[in-house]
């Protein structure tokens, strides 16, 4: 089981809801199944939570759950994992946008300036082979 970081300047915007039953993840799941971030409140692990990103998408909104949550520095890392493959699919593909468009921002505070497609090529030649793929 993978996950990917998300960029931490493409804030998203997780909300508790009501626990949703999700079918199980076995370890012996392989690839891509969630998302790390940084959030200044701590969660259960287990619970189910709203995930939106606005930034990227304004109509982007799965859920989710908990799978683990660390302090880091005064804040906490956490891992949501995404057990329905379709919702699981549509994160691995926005996560990639998420990646192109911080890739593209610190391009900017290099002095660069790329367009989103630039951004996009630059990023696909050095990372996407990298990333991890979604396998159901």
């Amino acid at each position: 089981m993978e996950f990917v970081a998300h960029p931490k300047d493409l804030p998203l915007d997780i909300a508790v809801i009501e626990d949703q039953a999700f079918p199980a993840l076995t370890s012996d799941r392989m690839g891509f199944v969630g998302i790390t971030c940084l959030v200044a409140d701590k969660y259960s692990q287990g619970c189910s939570v709203r995930v939106t990103l606005a930034d990227i998408d304004p109509n982007f909104c799965v859920t989710g759950r908990i799978a683990w949550c660390d302090s880091e520095q005064g804040e906490y890392r956490i891992a949501i994992e995404f057990p329905v493959n379709d919702d699981c699919f549509c994160v691995r593909m926005v996560e990639q946008l998420s990646q192109i468009e911080h890739y593209r921002r610190q391009a900017k505070i290099q002095g660069r300036r790329l367009n989103y497609n630039e951004a996009a090529a630059e990023w696909i030649q050095k990372f996407a082979a990298s990333f991890p793929a979604f396998l159901a």
